[in-house]
């Protein structure tokens, strides 16, 4: 095999609100697609913003026809757990910093996966769609959002060459996105035509973790007629921490008193020192738990609290990347270990509610044949 990469796009500007489309004629088999988006802050700051926001949807389409469908949030939970790696992460609050978050949608189990992966001449007008929203979190056109005209994206196709074609691929897609209630069970409805490698949900609200949003996650086949889980999140949480847990840097800018948006949900980490030179500082951190570093204290070498916004660089540690949460049917690596929902009429994923106001999603990896 003799692999290439083919830049389909570099730092092409997008709307501040708008879908790029981009003509997918590539005709040797393509292993993944990397997409690298980079975006720059406004003059003042840039708190708790993330490239991963504002990329609202990322879409492999023929025509009407979803191939592969989610928001950056979640490509990037997929890629750290199909990897075991955190992807491209730099996020930055500093005055004019610059962002830029990278990761791989694979059509594989793996990068160069030959079995599985993705031959756009088996249809008749692939494209990329990539959609974009700088005011997500807030208002571009001011000095502590995200600085209008600035995002842009990097395309490049992992492409292989001298290998069969392959004759299936791995889709994700997003099959329902809610607000969580205080209370009640949601319900579901998956699909029932391919089977399932993985069942992605993410939960995500500042300030708690995602099995407090969530409590209860079940899988339930024509009526429990047959259960394949029905878990506690925080136990389907504790099981998948160590092929999750990563470590990324993270450019911060906050003063004594301040809370700091995390991307690790669960058991976050954070050792941080300051970038300002001739301004030695002391922290002290108090409280790192559900998404946030709060509760900070910041100490001149006098003793006394400083409250003033300053650049911090931290490491940041932790697992549930965006508050999401991994299922797994059988062993990744062996397709015939995976659920095959053909067999039952109706397939819902249950899932029980305990704190409103939550961001959900819920995504399925399906193993599905190229082509139609």
């Amino acid at each position: 095999m003799r692999t290439r990469d083919a830049v389909i796009e570099y730092q092409k500007a997008l709307d501040n609100a708008g879908t790029l489309i981009k003509d997918l004629d590539i005709v040797d088999p393509v292993s993944a697609l990397y997409l690298e988006f980079e975006a720059t802050n406004g003059s003042t700051s840039n708190k708790g913003n993330f490239i991963s926001d504002v990329i609202t949807k990322i879409e492999v389409v023929d025509g009407s026809q979803v191939l592969y469908g989610v928001n950056l949030s979640v490509l990037e939970a997929l890629h750290l757990y199909k990897t075991g790696k955190v992807p491209t992460l730099f996020p930055s609050e500093w005055p004019s910093g610059t962002q830029r978050h990278g990761c791989l949608l694979m059509f594989g189990r793996r990068l160069w996966d030959r079995e599985y992966a993705q031959d756009f001449t088996r249809y008749r007008n692939p494209q990329l769609k990539i959609t974009s929203n700088l005011n997500v979190i807030r208002d571009n056109t001011s000095n502590t959002g995200f600085v209008s005209g600035g995002l842009k994206a990097t395309i490049v196709a992992k492409v292989m060459e001298d290998v069969t074609k392959p004759g299936k691929y791995l889709r994700a897609k997003e099959i329902d996105s809610f607000t969580s209630a205080s209370s009640g069970d949601k319900r579901v409805e998956l699909l029932y035509d391919y089977p399932y490698r993985m069942l992605l949900l993410r939960a995500y609200l500042s300030g708690s973790d995602i099995d407090e949003q969530i409590t209860d996650f079940k899988l339930t086949c024509d009526t429990d007629k047959f259960i394949p889980f029905d878990r506690k999140v925080k136990q389907l949480d504790a099981e998948v921490l160590p092929w999750g847990y990563g470590m990324l840097k993270h450019d911060m800018f906050f003063g004594s008193g301040d809370s700091i948006r995390l991307l690790f949900n669960k058991e976050p980490f954070c050792m941080v020192y300051a970038q300002t030179p001739g301004t030695p500082r002391m922290f002290n951190l108090t409280a790192q738990w559900s998404s946030l570093l709060s509760e900070v204290e910041v100490y001149a070498h006098d003793g006394t609290l400083d409250s003033t916004d300053r650049k911090v660089t931290a490491i940041e540690m932790g697992h549930a990347l965006h508050a999401t949460l991994p299922v797994a049917f059988g062993e990744l690596d062996k397709p015939d270990s995976w659920f095959d929902p053909k067999p039952f009429k109706k397939i819902e994923a249950v899932l029980t509610q305990a704190v409103g106001s939550a961001a959900c999603q819920v995504v399925l990896e399906q193993d599905v044949p190229v082509g139609y």
